[in-house]
């Protein structure tokens, strides 16, 4: 037990370390870089198992893990050390994340195959409300020209290496590790963060057709 509180004692004070150069104006960028690798590193097992307790879902998980590890980035400037412990912080940060997921999840719209006549969540953690069984033929053509915007979304982002990406996600339906292969991506972080990047990309396009799933 005393060693298990001295080994969380001492990495609460090697977070305090790398919080400082993350929150140190004048740090070089790669000093930073390997600060924030370090708080990744020792925390981002913990997150995750924290997210899958909930989710059940790897992809979702993952997805969310991606999320949080951003927030910290951005707001780490804001973090206070007396106020409270990194690892409180950073699970604050979790849990909220995992809030805002619950609530904003059931109103995205990014798989085709929601218009194709499905209603489920994909392996995205979305949920999907379009369903054509049953549907008019008027329901039919507004759901074929949905369609055709999210074709047109996926194919107007401007970075090939993330249009590439989404397309191979949305279009051609492939697993995470179908697309790593496929794109020759090692690193499964780097995947898991441009994948998530081309879904903001693809929910800001895509406001405006949030009116014909609801």
């Amino acid at each position: 037990m005393k060693t298990a509180i001295k080994k969380d004692s001492e990495q609460a004070v090697k977070d305090k370390v790398n919080v400082a150069v993350l929150q140190d104006v004048n740090a070089t960028a790669r000093a930073k870089d390997e600060a924030f690798g370090k708080l990744y590193t020792r925390h981002n097992q913990q997150v995750r198992i924290h997210f899958l307790k909930r989710m059940r879902d790897s992809d979702v998980a993952e997805d969310l893990l991606m999320i949080t590890f951003q927030k910290v980035h951005e707001n780490i400037a804001s973090y206070n050390s007396k106020a409270a412990a990194f690892s409180t912080w950073l699970y604050k940060i979790a849990n909220n994340t995992l809030i805002d997921h619950s609530r904003k999840a059931k109103f995205e719209v990014l798989s085709l195959d929601a218009l194709q006549g499905k209603t489920f969540k994909d392996n995205d953690g979305m949920e999907f409300q379009i369903d054509s069984g049953g549907a008019n033929p008027q329901e039919l053509i507004v759901q074929s020209e949905i369609k055709k915007q999210i074709n047109d979304a996926v194919y107007s982002i401007k970075s090939v290496a993330i249009r590439e990406l989404m397309i191979c996600r949305y279009i051609d339906d492939l697993s995470y590790k179908e697309i790593a292969d496929k794109l020759g991506i090692k690193s499964n972080s780097t995947l898991r963060t441009s994948v998530l990047r081309g879904k903001n990309i693809l929910r800001e396009k895509l406001t405006n057709l949030k009116a014909h799933t609801l």
